[in-house]
Parts: structure tokens; sequence; C-alpha cells
């Protein structure tokens, strides 16, 4: 009886109220894959909005600048020249409200197009504060200037390029081009993000509005952006209208999702946990692999754009890829710092965890690949000897080399010194003799030969940033395969590779080239194919007598306090990383997640501060500003700068000044613990010290 109770009843029950479970949670998951795609979809929107408006207003203002280029070369021009000219570039780009012509004095001279701007000429803009500081502004940079909103003499608002034109470093006048907000931004963005309202805003004043009568209802769905024109930063906000939005707002599937739980939980706990069980491992699997089509997606994405710019634009871009992926490197490199220091000396998971941590740091090297390429990489240059550096390094080559090819060392014995990185340096020797040896497949001849060179004005020439003078010269020249013209071309370029997929990054080149151009030197190539290649690294020589190798310092192990710190950062996740990290030590953590709020928290609270750990690039306040302002309330607080950029970049942007306190991102428990320990025990480094730049 019992037993037949089960089988005709409570068995059906249960398996068929987890099934109805089972149904209700994959509903649910589906709708929220269905709103991270709407999120995501309006990122892309959003920065589609961003990328459109900047090439159209950078292009208008190429324009203008080619237009005072053209001027410049063809010397005095009259004026109906000039007015022909100018007829001709908005005839080319209707979005020009009006192009005006102002003379040194401020005054317009003449204006295109003349039928609608007639009543401009002799205007005094000396007298219109906008446009006298624009145009004042246009003059001390001698570039162009972009004014924030201004009330046009047309109608309306807009905005001002100003652009200032100059013959025999005289100013001959200005170009004023006027582009009222309607017109501009309506032409630009016809048909971009027809599904998205967007509304964009410089400073408080908004400049335009498409969806007008709309209101931001869930905040959860805008995507904002910022827009940067020269000095110009204007702020964009995108979010999807109602129709798309409407799947996503039934609260349906939550009911009904509780109510099964409840349900199934009295007939069924033993099944429904097991199913839960294996639905979560289904569901993390199926995350995984959406995760890894989106990172795929996203790198090819990354490579075609790496390939599509110019090697100095790709160097701008690195840090901020430095910055953003290093804070993502912190948070998985801390979590799994954290777990490992729960679990046991044996087991799986460990070992996994430990996997983890070695791929953060495999991740954190690439990053500082990329850095080197974009210049911004961290230096320690002595002045060295490069003969000794390649003689010690002569003694390995051979494990690294083939037999069937031989290795001949030329070295001047009366080679000058250079300063520079000999760590780096050396990584950079060993790029070049490996990619010579990938190039002598069936065997040949390497030749590493050091000599003095001096070069003069037309020797570097075609290398900018070089300069003539005395220099020490690194030829490293084999007998491989040899390169095309087009392959010379792009050497240099990162993730450029002709080698087999999976067997080169195509970063190493890139490296050499940036670490040997941070060091104030060059590198010329020099290949035919089926002749081999020729490649010289020019250093600067240097008078200095060459510096002793000092042994390496051993890091002091983890130091506790019982201080109080602030910790100042926008990132969430990184902030309450870095701040587990701490209460490990055993420091009591206050936190604030932007430079207002650390300012508000300071003059609400008397509370002792010992030490304010900041970000160093945060959005509204950056950290030198934070800590000049928390200086004036509080004397004594001590101060430690952190940032996913190394150290050189972010003094070389003027963020911080030398010698001042600053980790890296990402940094393990124990370097916060003992960088930290090191601040709070020094005398001198007290808060104001630390503002100067």
């Amino acid at each position: 009886m019992q037993r037949a109770f089960i089988d005709r009843l409570l068995l059906p029950a249960i398996f068929g109220l987890t099934t109805l479970l089972v149904a209700l949670i994959l509903w649910q998951l589906l709708l929220g894959h269905q709103r991270a795609e709407i999120q995501a979809a309006t990122k892309e929107q959003a920065l589609f909005v961003r990328t459109k408006i900047e090439s159209e207003l950078k292009a208008s203002i190429v324009q203008l600048e080619q237009l005072a280029g053209r001027w410049r070369a063809r010397g005095q021009l009259d004026d109906v020249g000039k007015e022909s000219d100018v007829e001709l570039v908005m005839s080319g780009y209707p979005a020009y409200q009006a192009i005006e012509w102002v003379d040194p004095t401020y005054r317009v001279y003449w204006a295109a197009p003349r039928g609608r701007n007639q009543s401009d000429l002799g205007v005094n803009f000396g007298l219109d504060e906008p446009r006298r500081v624009a145009l004042q502004a246009a003059d001390d940079s001698k570039g162009v200037v972009v004014t924030h909103p201004v009330s046009l003499r047309q109608g309306g608002r807009g905005l001002l390029i100003c652009v200032p034109v100059y013959s025999s470093q005289k100013l001959n006048g200005f170009l004023l081009a006027a582009f009222r907000y309607e017109d501009l931004l309506s032409s630009i963005l016809q048909n971009v993000a027809p599904e998205y309202f967007v509304k964009i805003y410089d400073g408080d004043e908004k400049i335009y509005d498409r969806g007008t009568g709309s209101i931001w209802r869930d905040t959860k769905w805008i995507q904002e952006v910022d827009i940067q024109i020269q000095q110009v930063t204007w702020r964009a906000y995108a979010w999807p209208v109602p129709a798309k939005l409407t799947y996503t707002q039934s609260v349906l599937p939550q009911v009904a999702f509780i109510a099964v739980i409840l349900l199934a939980g009295l007939l069924a706990f033993a099944v429904y946990m097991a199913e839960t069980a294996e639905l979560r491992s289904k569901a993390l699997a199926k995350a995984n692999k959406n995760l890894e089509k989106e990172i795929a997606s996203r790198q090819q994405a990354e490579d075609a754009l790496r390939q599509a710019q110019k090697m100095e634009a790709v160097g701008r871009l690195a840090g901020g890829v430095a910055h953003d992926f290093n804070n993502l490197l912190m948070v998985i490199r801390g979590h799994a710092a954290l777990s490992l220091r729960n679990v046991g000396d044996d087991g799986a998971l460990r070992r996994e965890l430990e996997e983890i941590l070695k791929a953060t740091d495999r991740a954190s090297s690439f990053t500082r690949q990329l850095l080197a390429f974009s210049r911004k990489q961290v230096l320690q240059p002595r002045v060295l000897d490069l003969n000794a550096l390649i003689a010690q390094l002569a003694l390995m080559l051979p494990t690294v080399l083939s037999d069937d090819i031989k290795l001949r060392i030329n070295l001047n014995p009366q080679l000058g010194h250079v300063k520079a990185d000999p760590g780096l340096l050396e990584q950079v020797l060993m790029n070049l003799v490996f990619n010579a040896r990938d190039a002598m497949r069936d065997g040949g001849e390497l030749m590493i030969e050091t000599l003095n060179t001096e070069l003069d004005e037309g020797s570097v020439q075609n290398h900018p940033g070089a300069h003539a003078g005395s220099y020490v010269e690194l030829v490293i020249r084999d007998t491989g395969h040899g390169m095309s013209e087009e392959t010379q071309s792009h050497i240099f370029e990162p993730f450029f590779t002709t080698k087999d997929r999976g067997k080169g990054t195509g970063l190493g080149l890139a490296t050499a080239y940036g670490t040997v151009n941070q060091s104030g030197g060059f590198i010329t190539v020099s290949s035919k194919v089926g002749t081999g290649t020729k490649i010289r690294i020019f250093l600067p020589r240097v008078d200095e007598p060459a510096e002793a190798t000092e042994a390496p310092e051993i890091p002091a192990q983890s130091r506790k306090g019982d201080e109080t710190i602030l910790v100042v950062e926008d990132d969430d996740a990184v902030r309450r990383m870095t701040r587990e990290f701490l209460k490990i030590s055993g420091y009591t953590v206050l936190e604030a997640r932007s430079g207002a709020d650390a300012i508000q928290f300071v003059e609400r609270r008397d509370q002792t501060i010992n030490l304010v750990l900041t970000d160093v690039l945060m959005p509204g306040m950056k950290g030198r500003e934070l800590v000049e302002r928390l200086a004036k309330l509080r004397s004594g607080i001590k101060v430690l700068y952190m940032s996913a950029y190394t150290e050189d970049a972010a003094i070389n942007i003027g963020v911080l000044s030398p010698g001042t306190a600053f980790i890296e991102k990402p940094f393990s428990p124990d370097d916060l613990a003992n960088k930290v320990r090191e601040v709070l025990s020094a005398n001198e480094d007290t808060l104001g010290e630390r503002t100067r730049l």
C-alpha cells in the first residue's frame, strides 16, 4: 500500500514539479541573458555614437586645418580666393552653419555664406567674451580650439572651431567655423542607433535630445560615454526605446519561480537539491562557453583594430587597455590569493587556484609587453658596458641555437657606454636572436657586432625623436630567408607575425621597438628575400663610467599594523579586494568610491586617518587633486597611490611627482602590506610633501 502510493502519486508529483522547476529556472536564465544582450547592445550603440561624432567633428577640423595650411603654403591670397576655398569646403560638408575670417584685431572681415552672415561683417569679437576667449586661446596655443556651447549670431546654440592662420610666425587671422547643435548632431546621428534614445550634454547643458519627452524610467538600461573633441568633453547617454524592453518587464517568471520552489521543497527536497546542483553546473558551463565566445570575438575585434591603426595610435591605446585589464587581473588574482589562504596544503582546489595565479601573472606580463611597445613601462636605467652584456649573454646562446647555425661576435674594444635598463636590453637582444634563429631553419650564420657611430642630421631625419650625435650601434645580422618590403613595413606592429598560428605572439619586435625608443634610441631594418636580414640598434653614447651591478634586494615579508586607512577607489570590485587585503594585515579600513565621497567623509568625521590609499586616475576628481584638498583639511596624513598604469607612465602624464609612494596593480596581499608598512614607517613622506609635481 505504501509502495503503491509512492509509485502512483508521490514520485510522479516529485518529478513533475521538479521538471516544472527546471523549466522556470531556464526561463529565468533566458530572460537574464536577454537583458544582458540589451545592455551589451546599448553599450555598443553608445560607443558607436561616440565614434561617429568624434570622427565627423575631427574630419571637419582636419578640413579647416588643411585649408589654413594651403593658405600658408600659397602665401598672400586675395579675399575672393579665400571665399571660394571656403565655399568649396562648405559645399562638401553642409553641417557648417558659417565660416568667417577674423583678422588679428578680432573683427569679422568676411563671412560665408555671405547672404546669411552679411550682418556679421565688421563685428568686433573682442567685445564678445566667449568668442574673444576662444580666439585668444587659439593664438596662445597656435592650434585648434573648440568652444563650449555659445549663442550663435545666426540663432540657436552651438559650438565654434577656431583655427589660427600664420605666415612666417606672424598671425594673419583666424578661421572661425560655427556649428548649430541641432543641425550638426541631427545630421551626424541621422541613421545611428535608430532604436535608442540619445541625449548629449556639455557639462550641465543638454545639446542634443533624440526622443524628446521620453523620461529615464530605469537607469539600469542607460549607458554613458565621454566624447572628446579637442579641449571639450561631452557626455552621451543612450538607452533603448520602450518597445525593445517590453518582453523584459514581466514579473510572472519571478512569481512562478518562488511558488514552484516552495511546492518542490515540500514534496521533494532531495530531488530538488540534486536537480538544482546539476542545473547550476550546466548554467556555469553555459556561462563559461558564452564568456569564451565573447572573449574570442573581442580578441578578433581588437586584432582587426590593431592591424588597421598606425603604431602611434596603438601606443596611445595601450595605456588605457593596461588600466582596465590590470583592474580585472587585480580582482581575479585577489580572489584566488584569498581563496588560497583558506584551503589546505593538498588537494585539487589548491592546484587550480595556483594555476589561476600563474595565469594572471602571465596576463600581467602580456600587458607589460603592450606597455613596452607604447613606451610606458618602468625603466631602471644605469650606465653599462654593452660589450660586457653581450659577452655574458653569448655564454648561453649556443644552447638556444641549433648546431647548424654559426655564431660570430665582433665587439669593438673601444666601445662607448650607454644608459639603459640592462634587463630589458637583454630581452631585446634575445628576441632578435630568436627571430634570426627561426629565419635560418636550414642553418646559416648569425653575427652580433658593436661599434661607435656618429650620425648627422641627414642620417636621423627618417626617425622621429632621434637627433644627431654620438651613438653606440648594435648590429644583428643573419643569413636567413629574409623579408619582403611589405613584411618589413609591419614587423614592429603589435601582434604582427609571420610565424604559424600558436608559435608567436607578434609582440617580440614590438617590445624591442618600444624599449629602444624609450631608452632614447631607434631601430632600422634592412632585408631582402633570400639574402637575410640586418637589424641595427642605435643607443645614445654617454661619457659616464659604467655602474657596477648591485645584488637584488630580497623583498621584506608582510608586516601587520593597527592603523586606520582610507581606501579611495572607483572600481567596486577592486575596492572590496583591497579592503580584504588590508583587513588581513590588521588595519582598520574606511572606504570611499570617489574623491568627493572621501572629502565628505573626512569633513564630517573626526576619526583619525593614518594613511590615504587612493587610485591615481578616477572619474571626476583625480588622485592628486584629492590629496591636495585633503592636505588642507588635515595635516600629517600619509598617502600611497595605486594604479593599473605603471609608475613611470603615471609620472610621464603629469599625475605624480617623481619619488611619490606608488604601488602598481595587480598586487598581492603581501605586496600591499609591505608597501603600506613602508609608507607608514617613513617619517618624511607626509601628505603635503606628496602633492608636489
